[in-house]
């Protein structure tokens, strides 16, 4: 049997399967697994000319008692002169209830909305730079201002906005700037920025500088953070942060709650990935002026541009009282990401 008639009999085959109630029955583009070249890679035969390199794609299997069984990523394109396209495709994530087979079907993944069947990995979270995605496919920016940011910083023009007055824009994808803005108000005048010195599929590493200018001494504050984010898992993602006080007051041990505010700090913590992209957020820190040992704990709810995070932190685990500068308190917060 020739190419050609291997080719139409593929083609036909995944036709017939396309019957099955699927994501790409909306007219997205599609192809279909012509071979398996390695134990991550696969060659893909398209119609379609609108797929992009890095672009990454949903891998649906052809067996209807299956559904998505993994996602790929785009490696090259390759014209044919019949109007085929080739595509060679790296498997991202794949599932371990499933294989793929010669005719499974894959799609273009629609970012800019939450679906259900696409389930939570760090593998999407790291490679997704689709400019209009939903933050639900986004990695985490702001753990709320209890616990601060993590190394990844907004993509260019996007802002982030909460209910305290917390404010972060996006000048360019690797820097971000951003002030809280009733300081600035109250004769608190206040900067922050932040800049991402490297990123690759598991790491990324960024620099801080905090400004904060307090109403109690005309002295102003001045922190610098090494962040670093780095995957530990297809559901986990590691968050450290450590901070320095280059100046400072007096009465800054006070400011504790509020990350970059004055005090020196060294902060570790996981973000577990939930198969919704809600996200759980756990953590110590450690506050070298006041030498005590601290800690949060957060879920946070996420839709296509709104967050609702709410849990508990403490300032220092061994003062069991409620108390925002000492002890534990509710932390509550509400952004939006656009």
């Amino acid at each position: 049997m020739n190419k050609n008639w291997f080719l139409f009999l593929l083609l036909f085959s995944c036709a017939a399967f396309a019957g099955k109630s699927t994501s790409f029955e909306k007219g997205w583009a599609r192809g279909y697994v012509q071979s398996i070249d390695s134990a991550r890679t696969m060659t893909v035969l398209t119609a379609y000319s609108e797929f992009s390199l890095g672009e990454i794609l949903v891998l649906q299997s052809r067996d209807p008692s299956q559904d998505i069984i993994g996602f790929v990523q785009i490696e090259s394109i390759e014209t044919q002169g019949d109007g085929q396209y080739i595509l060679k495709a790296r498997l991202v994530r794949h599932s371990k209830f499933a294989m793929v087979q010669l005719g499974d079907v894959l799609y273009k993944m629609e970012f800019n909305t939450f679906h259900r069947e696409y389930h939570g990995t760090t593998e999407l979270l790291m490679r997704n730079e689709d400019p209009e995605s939903s933050s639900s496919y986004k990695s985490l920016i702001f753990m709320g201002l209890g616990a601060g940011e993590t190394a990844q910083t907004l993509r260019e023009n996007e802002f982030l906005v909460d209910i305290f007055g917390y404010l972060d824009y996006g000048v360019t994808a690797n820097l971000t700037l951003g002030t809280l803005l009733p300081a600035d108000l109250f004769s608190a005048p206040n900067l922050h920025a932040k800049y991402r010195v490297y990123q690759s599929d598991s790491s990324v590493t960024s620099l801080g500088l905090n400004y904060f200018q307090s109403p109690d001494t005309s002295s102003g504050i001045i922190n610098m953070s090494l962040y670093w984010d780095s995957v530990s898992s297809e559901s986990v993602i590691a968050h450290t942060n450590l901070s320095l006080a280059l100046a400072t007051f007096d009465k800054a041990k006070n400011l504790t709650a509020l990350k970059g505010a004055g005090t020196s700090s060294l902060q570790s913590g996981y973000e577990f990935i939930m198969d919704n992209w809600n996200r759980v957020l756990v953590g110590p820190s450690y506050n070298f002026e006041n030498k005590s040992i601290g800690g949060y704990l957060s879920y946070v709810w996420i839709w296509d541009t709104f967050h609702l995070l709410a849990g508990v932190s403490t300032a220092d685990i061994s003062n069991v009282i409620y108390n925002v500068e000492k002890g534990y308190y509710v932390n509550i917060d509400m952004y939006w990401r656009f």
